[in-house]
């Protein structure tokens, strides 16, 4: 039996147990949703959110989980209809709001430009109303990054980094600025490998130190990066992400090898530029 099948068949338990607490049971359903999203399973995660809600309607958690979960599926209204009913039940939790920014955001990017003044009103909101949160200033940093304002975007990510120092994520925010904004790969090189030093399992800054080597030609480096990247990431949209890098980058090096073409430059790779996480991912 898997992990993933142990998981469920716990979580089955308490589910199925009409004497377990009616908070324990929620939280069951959400952690069960959880598995079958990080399997591909899309139904049963959206039954299990949606018996999540319905069980507890009063509560923030189950919102928060399904709106995620639209979120993945770039479902952006009802996520963040979601995301405004949890805010409703806790104004003090800072997750939904930066799920609800992040959501108006890529809404204001793909569908309605209008939006975008209402998305930085927001964020100087969250700034104000969570000001010890890293989190707040890292989406606030990135939403800046991708308008193109490293200056500020990066004032931000230093902040997220002051506060959170042991979260080498924002070492690769910052890295990813230093090659958009001044096509500084040593420094961005630099930064990832003290980050990846410090904390040698996370996937996000090893996927972007595989791209730095890429740009470097330092191929077998980067296919390096790509491969432990891919025994840490957490789902299966992530695992083919990854795959499709290493796999085009094997094939690429193999072929320049063979026939001796032009190497791949990292701005052949389509968005890399506009790479936005999930705040909380």
């Amino acid at each position: 039996m898997t992990d993933t099948s142990k998981a469920i068949e716990c979580f089955n338990a308490v589910i199925g147990n009409p004497e377990s607490y009616l908070r324990i049971r929620v939280q069951a359903l959400i952690h069960r949703g959880e598995v079958y999203q990080s399997k591909g399973d899309r139904p049963r995660a959206n039954m299990d959110y949606n018996a999540a809600v319905a069980l507890d309607e009063d509560h923030p958690d189950p919102y928060l989980h399904r709106a995620q979960f639209y979120l993945s599926l770039e479902s952006l209204e009802p996520a963040l209809k979601d995301l405004k009913k949890c805010i409703s039940l806790d104004e003090e939790f800072p997750a939904p709001w930066s799920q609800l920014v992040y959501g108006e955001y890529q809404m204001a990017r793909t569908i309605n430009t209008s939006l975008l003044d209402q998305v930085f009103t927001n964020l100087g909101k969250m700034v104000d109303k969570f000001p010890n949160v890293a989190d707040v200033y890292a989406l606030y940093g990135q939403v800046l990054q991708d308008q193109k304002q490293f200056a500020a975007a990066e004032e931000k990510f230093l902040t997220a980094q002051r506060l959170a120092p042991d979260n080498v994520t924002f070492s690769a925010h910052i890295a990813t600025l230093k090659m958009m904004a001044e096509n500084n790969y040593d420094s961005a090189l630099e930064l990832l490998t003290q980050a990846i030093e410090r904390d040698p399992k996370c996937d996000f800054v090893l996927e972007n130190l595989g791209m730095i080597y890429i740009q470097k030609q330092m191929y077998k480096e980067a296919l390096e990066c790509f491969a432990n990247a891919l025994k840490l990431v957490k789902t299966e949209a992530e695992a083919a992400h990854v795959s499709s890098l290493y796999i085009g980058i094997k094939c690429q090096w193999e072929v320049c090898e063979e026939y001796g073409v032009k190497p791949v430059s990292i701005s052949d790779f389509d968005g890399y530029s506009e790479m936005m996480t999930t705040p909380g991912s």
